[in-house]
C-alpha cells in the first residue's frame, strides 16, 4: 500500500476526556487561574471555523493537495476544540449551553490578512509559521502533569504532535508544488510576521495576546522563520 502524501493522525478528544470522567478521577483543586486560559485556547481553536469557512470559496483555485490539507487540519483543530471545551466542563462545571453560547457569537476579521490569504504559497508559509508557534507554545503546558491523571498530558501531546504534523504537511506542499517559488519565501515571511504586532481577529492565525500563549518575541518572529527556512532547504540540493 503506498503511503498517504499528507499525515493524519485519527484520535478523538471527548474520548479522552470521557475516560477521565469515568476513571473516577477527582478534581485535585485545579487553581480557577487555569479558566481563563483554557477558554482562550478554546476560542483559539474554535476560531479554525472561521478561517476555514473564510478559505471554502476558493478552493477551485489552491491544488488538491492544498485542498486536502484544509479538510485534515480542520478536522483535527475541530478535535481540540472539542477537547478544550470537554476540559472546562470537567475542571470548572462550565455548562454546555454557556460555552456554546460565547461561541456562537464569534466572528472574524480578515481584512488586514487578505494579501496573505491571496495565494497557496503565501497561505502555507502563514499555515507552518503558526502551527510551529502553536508545538512551541502547547510545550510549555507542562501544568497538565499536576491535574491528577495521565491522560491530561496524552491530551496535549496528542495536540502538540497534530500541530506538528500540520507543519510538516505545510512544508511538503511547499517543496513538492512550490520549489519555484522557494526563494521568496523568507520575503515572504518576513511580511507574514508583522501580524504578531496586530490585535486577534479571531482568525484563527496569530491569536498570540492571549493569557493562553507563552512565547516570548524571542520564540517568535526570526526564531521560527530559521526553523521553516531550515525546513524548506533540507534535501535540496
Amino acid at each position: 500500500m503506498n503511503r498517504a502524501f499528507l499525515a493524519k493522525r485519527h484520535w478523538s478528544s471527548r474520548t479522552l476526556f470521557k475516560n477521565i470522567s469515568e476513571s473516577g478521577w477527582k478534581n485535585p483543586g485545579i487553581e480557577l487561574k487555569y479558566q481563563n486560559f483554557f477558554m482562550a485556547d478554546l476560542f483559539s481553536e474554535y476560531d479554525s471555523v472561521n478561517l476555514y469557512h473564510h478559505l471554502h470559496p476558493r478552493r477551485g483555485k489552491f491544488s488538491s493537495y492544498f485542498v486536502q490539507y484544509l479538510d485534515l487540519w480542520f478536522a483535527d483543530e475541530r478535535n481540540h476544540a472539542d477537547g478544550f471545551f470537554e476540559l472546562n466542563r470537567l475542571l470548572f462545571g462550565s455548562s454546555e449551553e454557556q460555552l456554546i453560547d460565547q461561541l456562537k457569537i464569534r466572528t472574524a476579521n480578515f481584512e488586514n490578512m487578505e494579501k496573505i490569504l491571496s495565494s497557496e504559497f503565501s497561505l502555507l508559509l502563514m499555515f507552518a509559521y503558526d502551527e510551529y508557534a502553536s508545538v512551541k507554545t502547547y510545550r510549555k503546558d507542562t501544568f497538565y502533569n499536576e491535574f491528577g491523571h495521565p491522560l491530561f498530558n496524552t491530551w496535549i501531546k496528542n495536540l502538540i504532535t497534530d500541530e506538528a504534523i500540520h507543519f510538516g504537511n505545510a512544508i511538503k506542499i511547499l517543496k513538492n508544488n512550490h520549489a519555484a517559488q522557494l526563494g521568496m519565501a523568507e520575503d515572504t515571511l518576513r511580511s507574514i510576521v508583522k501580524f504578531e504586532n496586530t490585535a486577534y481577529q479571531n482568525t484563527f492565525l496569530f491569536d498570540h495576546d492571549g493569557p493562553h500563549f507563552l512565547l516570548d518575541a524571542a520564540e517568535l518572529g526570526n526564531a521560527i522563520i530559521e526553523t521553516i527556512l531550515s525546513a524548506l532547504a533540507k534535501g535540496r540540493t
